[in-house]
């Protein structure tokens, strides 16, 4: 069967199958890694996708864009595109200027070049960044030769926690804090901004994984002196590949449009003058294009993702395996980027974490493994430690170390799906939990029966795939 043909059969079984009453037994009893019921069988209930409905936009909405620029020849500079959209975002995150870039590491690595004015010819001092986030984080300063200081993290959020900032500060050699809006939920730039102030420190924010958050004080990408965002494949926007730079300096904007554009002046901006070191972080009219797009739908997908969120939140607060992380009261508005849990494996029959993440995953649920490593345990990052190590500061961080060894997500694409979605997620959860707190180490009588009973439920439901693909088939 062609390509072509077996996407039709599954569009016709996920509509027929896929919506008949499903068995009250794959709630309960024997797991779907031992031969029992899945509480969701994704062959038939995917997930929600971001790119659903993609080829209608392509059609009407996409693929005339592209056309356009092609025709026109205006694939890159003067980039009219490119800083339309940069303008919309900017105004989207309360901020009078914005520029658009290849990737989120360009926007922070250039957020904090034009922050502190530093050319990165030499060492720029020492940037405060939280132990746990992704690499990019680091490597972006250590990129224009900053020097990182790695501090801990708050216990409920996971987020820079502004105490241990405060001690690791060191007058004259301290420039500059990062905090990172991790997972959707930005950090406490109240206390972090009032710790900057007092001590001349720039702020910069990651807001890589943080569209369409705010603050108790504002809109992320406007709480700090400037931000970086990606659009990166995996975010709740994305291009691809991209970043966005935001602020509400003019001459911190000035300095890093020439960083962006091979050290071209705003003002100016002639083709063969440069006024400053830089170099070449434009992004094409292709993507811009596309961001502006997809930028079209953000906010109502974003109200989506957030009621699915905390009605998961919700769901699970009875279950004891597993622990969503809290929401910070100062908290406006969640960029849901990814539901975050901690494991525990005490309250699951000590069931390993990877082990409880197959058996989830064979129930149907989208549950994945976090960041595994603190930024200080990267292997990259600990060669580079013990070669370089006037670039680094690593302070005492328990927090951000214990929750390496629990961390376990859901990502943002699931949150675009129904109520409905999300009782699959904490059925299945349940169902682990409750199965493997009873049986594990211990005999298992009935599991015999409740998986020759399970696997009948299985086979008739194979039976009735088959019997879609076949009539397709002759059709």
């Amino acid at each position: 069967m062609n390509v072509s043909l077996k996407r039709v059969v599954k569009v016709i079984a996920q509509q027929t199958i896929g919506r008949l009453p499903r068995a009250s037994s794959r709630l309960t009893g024997t797991l779907a890694i031992d031969g029992g019921k899945r509480v969701r069988d994704i062959r038939l209930r995917p997930w929600a996708d971001y790119h659903e409905g993609s080829f209608v936009q392509w059609l009407f909405r996409v693929r005339p864009a592209f056309r356009s620029i092609f025709v026109s020849g205006v694939e890159g500079a003067p980039q009219p595109l490119a800083k339309q959209f940069a303008q919309q975002w900017a105004e989207y995150c309360g901020c009078r200027y914005g520029l658009l870039l290849g990737h989120g590491t360009d926007a922070l690595r250039i957020a904090l070049a034009a922050a502190l004015d530093h050319d990165g010819l030499d060492y720029g001092g020492e940037v405060i960044i939280p132990n746990l986030s992704f690499i990019a984080t680091a490597t972006a300063a250590l990129d224009r030769r900053f020097g990182l200081v790695l501090v801990d993290v708050e216990p409920d959020t996971l987020l820079l926690d502004p105490q241990r900032v405060e001690e690791a500060i060191i007058l004259g050699k301290t420039r500059a804090i990062m905090p990172v809006h991790l997972f959707g939920q930005p950090a406490n730039m109240t206390v972090l901004r009032d710790i900057a102030r007092r001590h001349g420190l720039k702020l910069i924010e990651d807001a890589a994984q943080a569209h369409g958050s705010a603050w108790e004080t504002g809109p992320s990408g406007s709480l700090g002196d400037a931000a970086g965002f990606s659009f990166q494949s995996h975010k709740n926007l994305t291009c691809g590949e991209g970043g966005a730079l935001t602020t509400n300096d003019e001459q911190l904007f000035e300095r890093a449009y020439s960083l962006h554009n091979v050290g071209r002046s705003l003002e100016r901006n002639e083709r063969w003058e440069h006024v400053k070191l830089g170099w070449n972080c434009r992004i094409t009219e292709y993507q811009a294009a596309l961001l502006i797009e997809r930028f079209r739908r953000l906010e109502r997908e974003q109200g989506r993702r957030r009621r699915n969120y905390f009605k998961l939140q919700e769901m699970l607060r009875e279950t004891s395996c597993v622990e969503p992380l809290a929401t910070h009261p100062g908290v406006r508005k969640h960029g849901v980027h990814m539901f975050v849990m901690r494991y525990k494996l005490e309250n699951c029959g000590g069931l390993p974490l990877d082990d409880f993440l197959r058996r989830c995953g064979a129930e149907g649920a989208p549950i994945y493994r976090g960041y595994k490593y603190t930024i200080a345990r990267q292997l990259a990052i600990e060669q580079l430690m013990e070669k370089r190590p006037e670039y680094f500061r690593l302070m005492p961080t328990p927090v951000a170390d214990e929750a390496t060894k629990e961390l376990i997500y859901i990502p943002q694409n699931v949150f675009l799906g129904s109520e409905d979605d999300m009782s699959d997620i904490a059925a299945a959860i349940r169902k682990v939990q409750q199965y493997s707190a009873a049986c594990i180490g211990k005999a298992k009588p009935s599991a015999r029966v409740h998986s020759e009973r399970n696997g009948e439920e299985n086979e008739q439901d194979s039976r009735r795939v088959e019997s879609v693909v076949r009539t397709t088939s002759q059709v």
